[in-house]
């Protein structure tokens, strides 16, 4: 005679409860690559979108999923309860709530201590370890409770896997293509652990554990109460007023007044564009003005013009105001940022100026026309996408050139010294394609420190005098013996900045 298997204690031999253990996988799941997702977006005003960023986003996530794949294996065996289970979830909820006030403060003390790029790396262990830790030990907790329910061992297990990557999968696109593009990275946080939290209160409720239920949403209430109203979570605007802030695809946006300057932020350290709003058209910044003049002395009758990169488009419309019959086309990666230029920096909605929502390089590959100027300004955060400073990426924009035609380039860095490795490097994949070229110094005639640099470069003699305007040109002879050339294959941009980031 066959004996029944009998249940073992917290268990059910009812249907709702497997189905509640298949749900627990579904959101657990899809709560921890959403979080996933989310952490790289959340430190890249920081320290950068950035290889190092998401190296360090994943490596720490693998880390804690494999501790808590073993430390959930051994709890399982002494404890399985799915009261246990809802505790951890519980817990990794509320660990969840309290990232968004605590990323701020860590992010900038670890990043002034000089750690640069392993910076992110010890604040995403800080922030993400633990609630990690706690949704990885979900799988184990759930087969352990799954499988006491069922003698088809390999046919339980299989479905609980299933399931949760399917939750996995489910966070990932959610994550990256709806709740991202339309909603903010904080407040989605707080909604993963609102739901992680949720989730274990029903679990409470389902075994009608009542103190337990009420002692978690009490404690959840006081740690987002505490949170959302932490001053860590306002943006430092280095003393302005925020009129605008936004998370798109690729940035998080900040429009800011000071006065009757405005300023476009991009993370909390630099000033990406700026505008006087008496005086729109005017230049705010020097390297602006001096990639205005230096395009007018090198090509004064220069008539199409492409911009890479647009801010919040003070050269197009110094270019627009100060010259007659010229086109210009700029591209621009982000469609936000092409709003914010044109409803908060008078950017100008006129024929002879297009705006193109699509990345630098693929507008080079696509488009058939040639310019007597491409000016390259797409600096995010303190690197230029690696993808625009290869020696392939030059000789696409060769190629996009007229035979005599200019390509005017913004760098931050300094032509010698301890903060030059990346410039070097980058002139020297410059001259692989344009073997004229000038440099001018546009915020400090100091060499040695760190400046918005401007090279101009061209395949034709350049006629290069000692200044333009007030910028006087750079005509040291540049070693390029620590320097590379950089390719598709191999351009390191972020460990030649590494210096230049603890600048900041």
């Amino acid at each position: 005679m066959v004996k029944k298997r009998a249940n073992k204690p917290g268990h059910s031999a009812n249907p709702l409860y497997i189905w509640m253990l298949y749900v627990i996988a579904v959101v657990c799941g899809a709560a921890l690559m959403g979080l996933e997702i989310l952490g790289g977006r959340l430190l890249s005003p920081f320290f950068g979108a950035s290889v190092y960023v998401w190296g360090s986003i994943i490596s720490v996530f693998l880390i804690a999923l494999s501790t808590g794949y073993y430390v959930g294996g051994i709890i399982s065996d002494k404890r399985p309860s799915v009261v246990y289970l809802a505790g951890f979830i519980a817990a990794a909820g509320m660990l969840t709530l309290i990232i968004p006030p605590l990323a701020p403060p860590l992010s900038r003390f670890f990043f002034s201590t000089g750690l640069a790029n392993y910076g992110a790396l010890v604040v995403a262990m800080i922030l993400f370890v633990l609630p990690s830790i706690g949704l990885g030990m979900v799988s184990p907790y759930v087969v352990k409770l799954g499988v006491a329910e069922t003698v088809r061992l390999g046919n339980m297990v299989g479905k609980f896997y299933a399931v949760s990557t399917f939750g996995s999968i489910f966070g990932t696109l959610a994550t990256t293509f709806i709740l991202i593009p339309y909603f903010g990275v904080n407040e989605v946080i707080f909604s993963l652990g609102a739901v992680l939290v949720t989730l274990a209160l029903i679990v409470f409720a389902y075994q009608r554990l009542w103190r337990r239920t009420a002692l978690v949403l009490i404690s959840t209430v006081l740690i987002l109460m505490a949170a959302v109203t932490s001053p860590t979570l306002a943006v430092s605007m280095q003393g302005m007023d925020m009129v605008f802030a936004h998370e798109s695809m690729y940035n998080d946006i900040f429009v800011g007044d000071q006065g009757d300057i405005r300023y476009l932020m991009f993370t909390e350290k630099l000033l990406q564009s700026g505008m006087n709003k008496n005086a729109p058209n005017m230049h705010l910044f020097n390297y602006t003005k001096l990639i205005d003049e230096a395009a007018a002395h090198f090509k004064p009758q220069a008539s199409d013009f492409l911009l890479i990169g647009l801010g919040g488009g003070s050269i197009p419309k110094a270019l627009l105001a100060g010259r007659e019959k010229i086109v210009v086309d700029t591209v621009e990666i982000d469609q936000a940022v092409i709003d914010v230029a044109y409803d908060y920096f008078d950017t100008p909605k006129q024929d002879n100026f297009r705006t193109i929502a699509m990345d630098g390089r693929m507008f080079l590959q696509a488009t058939d026309k040639q310019y007597d100027v491409v000016i390259l300004d797409a600096y995010n955060s303190l690197f230029i996408p690696y993808h625009l400073t290869t020696k392939e990426f030059f000789e696409e924009l060769a190629v996009t050139l007229k035979p005599d035609g200019i390509a005017v380039l913004n760098v931050i860095s300094n032509p010698e010294g301890e903060y030059s490795r990346f410039f070097k490097s980058l002139l020297k994949t410059v001259n692989e394609v344009f073997p004229e070229w000038s440099i001018y110094l546009a915020e400090d005639a100091d060499s040695s420190s760190v400046n918005n640099i401007v090279l101009v470069a061209s395949r034709e003699k350049l006629d290069s005098p000692d200044h333009i305007g007030d910028f006087i040109q750079y005509r040291e002879t540049v070693d390029f013996s620590q320097a590379m050339v950089l390719t598709d294959n191999y351009a390191p941009v972020e460990l030649l900045s590494a210096d230049l980031m603890k600048k900041f």
